[in-house]
Parts: structure tokens; C-alpha cells; sequence
């Protein structure tokens, strides 16, 4: 009778140790990569400098300015800067469970829950030190408090609860616009939730032309606290618009698998995946004139729907069918999988059949210490280890000293310059007989017996430094590191 009464408790107590147990062993067993040390480098600067040199950007700064406080008080370790990134995971579990029963089934709540638990593409989040944890956890959360105002706009209460409805309501609409309001100020894409939702009204004629005037008021006052950063935002889409972004179009029918295999750990859970999705479809059509979709199940499909294929779409003509941009979308992706799972077989006795072999696919699929394919520090240790005094030390992409200096010296990475932003870390490095460059015209390296050369990229055309090099110097050891780093060691030829 305890249990009973505290059932829905020790649920999710449970699924939040699990997520953050499961996320956390191995929390910092990748070393620091990617864009990861342009977040903490940025984070360790005052607030003013992080709005401004981020305004430059394609990085609005939430996410940056919540790091700065937590560094201060953690300091940068990559324990420490990707905590945050694990709390925000574990607070997406709870939104997910809390979302599911309240507007689902308890059912569809444990079976997303578990999904995101453990899948490979929620790990990795958990484990960066970058925005997008912080933005699927506002995602689910805009959208839990989307679907309680829905719910308490269609709620037909008596008389005397009117002013008790009046004030919840009113209490999760401020609730609403304060977490919409964050979502825009930590990523750009932050904005296909609230784009989702209006569109899913405007859809609605009955929804929409009851409660326009709430949609144009909380709309209003949405933009209205984004006034400080509209022109940036116009600027960078102009910007994207006309010179294109570094992400590559999707290649057709294979982008759709390829992010659906990102989403669903391993070839064989996606083709499982892409079965009960199909096949809860197909049920659903062929019983149409039986069955409705509630409200709910129809935000949800709208939500994955549209912004998976809006974003495949437009790819074509703007690039940004990117793994972690699709991050909104992957919190629904994994709710409607649960609800897919959920539907397919009402049967009672093989009604947990599909959710059960979905949910052994993900956790047998599961890696806890999901590589990030950057091992920057054993990088920078064999570096280390090969150079001298005399060693002339060449690092391309230029942009890749961020990642170096953070493991070849910590305290060089803490000597920022809010003026000129990379210039203490490239003094220093030169200093130690390092450059960074784009091609070798940017060093006098011929004067140099020993040159160790680091290809951080998998581009072709940093190959033309080898090929250079190979005209007058000898290869004396080349050092390949999981999964893009090359390090090259030449000897002047005799």
C-alpha cells in the first residue's frame, strides 16, 4: 500500500540515478574537443565580453554565461565544465517521465524514459561542454508547459474553480514564457519550438481563433525580451543566407537514415526503429475512422515531423541537417517512439512485447563512455614527447590551438585577452616553438632541422603542408590518433 501510493516517486527517482549514474562514470574519459574549449575559454571571460565576442558568432550566450558562474566556482576541469551539461540531461529525464504521464500514458513516460536513458546520441550531449543538453532540456520543458496550458484552455471546470484554473494557468503561461524566452538566448534553433507551436495552433481553427489573442500577447512579450538580440540574429541569417554555412547538404533518402541511425544507437535498433514506426503509422491509417489522435499525440508527431523534415528540407538551400542542431527534434523523436511502441499491440498479453525488445535494443546498444572521437590529449602528450628545444612545432587548422593549449599548458589557456582574443595563447605557444597556421607561408620553417607537423583536420587540402614538407625533409614517424589527428615528424633531409 506504500509502495503503491509512493509508486510514481520511487519511478522516477529511479530513472534520475539511473540517467545520471549511467551519463556520469565516464563523464570525463573523452578528453576536451571540438568546440568544447571555445565554450569554457569563453565562459572564464566577464559577462559583458562573453555577449559581445559571441554577438560575432553563431553562438548566442545562455549557455556561455551560465558556464562563467559555474567555473568560477568549479573551476575548468572536464569533470567540472561538463557537469552542467549532465544535470541538464537528468533534468530532461524527469520533464520527459512528468510530460508522458500527465499528457500520455504512464507507459509511453517509462519507455521514452528509458529510450533517452540510453541512447548513444543523448550521451554524448550529456558528456559536452557545449549548449545542447541546456537545449533539449528547455525543449521538453516549453513543450510540457505548451500542453498544460492547452489542456487548461480545453477544461471545462465548474463555476467556483474558474479563479483556481485562472491562476494556474496564469502561473504556467509566465512559467512558458520565461523558458522560451531562454531557449532563444541559448541556440538560434531554440526557435523551431516556439515556430512548432504557433504553427500547431494556426493549424488548429478551433484553438486558433479562440485564443488568438493569448498567442499574439505571449508572442509579443517573447520577442520583446529578444529586442537585445534581433539584429544579431538578422545579421547572422543574412550572413548564412548568402555565404552558406561549413554543414554539407543532406544526400537524399541516406541523410533521413543516417540521422535516424545518430538517434537509435546502432544499424540494427534503427531498422527496429523505422519498423515500429511505420508500422504504428500504417495501423493508425488503416483505422483512421475508428481512432483520433488526442491533442497530445498530435503535438508530438507534429513536433518530430516538423522540424526533422523542415530542417532536411531547407538544407538543400541553407545547410543545417547537423546532428546536434536536431536536437529539439530528437527529444520527440524518442516520445513518439515511446507512443509508437505503445500502440502498436493492444493485445493484453503481448502488449509490452515492442516496448520491451526496443527498450533491450537501446541499453544492449548502450555505450556510457561514448567516444567523441577527439584524443586531444594523447595527442598533445606524444607531441610532447617527440619535441626538443630546436623542434619547430606546426598545428593546422589554426583554430585548433584552443584545443592544444588546454592540455599542453592550463595556465596559458586561462590567460585570455578580451581585446584580442587569442593573442596571449598564440604568444605563448610561440614562445615554445609552436604555430598555428593555415598553410606554411605563415612560418619561416626552413631554417628548422626538426619540424613536427599536427593535421587536426580530415579536409584535403591541409595535405599540401605534407607534400611540402616532403620536398625537403625526410619522414621520420608519422602517429595516427583516434580518429582525425595525424602527427607528422620530419627530419631535415642530408
Amino acid at each position: 500500500m506504500v509502495l503503491k501510493k509512493h509508486e510514481q516517486t520511487l519511478t522516477i527517482t529511479t530513472l534520475l540515478i539511473i540517467n545520471f549514474v549511467f551519463k556520469g562514470v565516464f563523464l570525463s574519459s573523452n578528453s576536451l574537443g571540438g568546440d568544447e574549449p571555445f565554450s569554457v575559454y569563453h565562459a572564464q571571460m566577464d559577462i559583458t565580453s562573453i555577449i559581445n565576442l559571441l554577438s560575432e558568432g553563431n553562438n548566442p550566450p545562455l549557455y556561455e554565461i551560465l558556464l562563467h558562474y559555474w567555473i568560477k566556482i568549479f573551476g575548468i576541469s572536464e569533470f567540472s565544465v561538463r557537469f552542467p551539461s549532465l544535470l541538464f540531461s537528468t533534468i530532461t529525464v524527469l520533464f520527459i517521465y512528468k510530460l508522458g504521464v500527465k499528457y500520455l500514458n504512464k507507459r509511453v513516460a517509462i519507455y521514452a524514459s528509458i529510450i533517452f536513458i540510453f541512447s548513444n546520441y543523448q550521451v554524448f550531449f550529456a558528456h559536452e561542454a557545449r549548449v545542447y543538453s541546456l537545449l533539449g532540456m528547455l525543449s521538453i520543458i516549453s513543450m510540457y508547459f505548451f500542453m498544460g496550458i492547452l489542456k487548461d484552455c480545453s477544461t471545462h471546470l465548474q463555476k467556483e474553480n474558474k479563479l483556481i484554473l485562472k491562476k494556474a494557468n496564469r502561473n504556467k503561461i509566465i512559467a512558458f514564457i520565461i523558458v522560451n524566452t531562454l531557449i532563444i538566448y541559448a541556440h538560434y534553433f531554440g526557435f523551431f519550438i516556439l515556430i512548432t507551436q504557433i504553427l500547431f495552433l494556426a493549424f488548429n481553427k478551433k484553438l486558433i481563433l479562440k485564443y488568438w489573442k493569448q498567442v499574439l500577447v505571449i508572442s509579443s512579450i517573447i520577442l520583446l525580451l529578444y529586442v537585445p538580440n534581433i539584429a544579431i540574429l538578422l545579421n547572422r541569417f543574412v550572413d548564412s543566407s548568402s555565404s552558406g554555412t561549413w554543414v554539407t547538404p543532406p544526400n537524399g533518402i541516406d541523410g533521413i537514415y543516417n540521422m535516424l541511425r545518430q538517434f537509435s544507437n546502432a544499424p540494427v535498433v534503427t531498422v527496429c526503429v523505422i519498423i515500429v514506426l511505420l508500422s504504428s503509422f500504417i495501423k493508425f491509417t488503416l483505422n483512421y475512422k475508428n481512432e483520433q489522435l488526442n491533442t497530445f499525440n498530435k503535438i508530438i508527431v507534429f513536433w518530430f515531423v516538423f522540424i526533422f523534415f523542415f530542417m532536411f528540407g531547407v538544407s538543400y538551400l541553407v545547410p543545417m541537417f547537423l546532428d546536434r542542431y536536431l536536437m529539439p527534434a530528437s527529444i520527440a523523436f524518442i516520445i513518439l517512439l515511446g507512443i509508437s511502441a505503445d500502440y502498436i499491440i493492444k493485445t493484453k498479453k503481448y502488449k509490452y512485447m515492442v516496448p520491451v525488445i526496443i527498450s533491450i535494443l537501446f541499453i544492449s546498444t548502450a555505450k556510457p563512455n561514448f567516444t567523441n572521437k577527439r584524443n586531444v590529449e594523447e595527442t598533445v602528450e606524444k607531441i610532447n614527447e617527440i619535441k626538443d628545444s630546436n623542434s619547430l612545432v606546426l598545428i593546422s587548422p589554426s583554430n585548433f590551438v584552443l584545443n592544444f593549449i588546454y592540455y599542453y599548458d592550463i595556465e596559458a589557456f586561462k590567460d585570455y585577452n578580451v581585446d584580442a582574443i587569442y593573442s596571449n595563447i598564440n604568444s605563448f605557444l610561440k614562445s615554445e616553438g609552436i604555430h598555428g597556421i593555415y598553410n606554411l607561408n605563415e612560418v619561416d620553417y626552413k631554417k628548422y632541422n626538426h619540424i613536427i607537423f599536427l593535421n587536426a583536420t580530415p579536409n584535403p587540402s591541409y595535405n599540401d603542408i605534407n607534400k611540402t614538407l616532403d620536398e625537403g625533409y625526410h619522414l621520420e614517424n608519422k602517429y595516427k590518433f583516434y580518429e582525425i589527428f595525424n602527427v607528422y615528424e620530419y627530419n631535415l633531409k642530408q
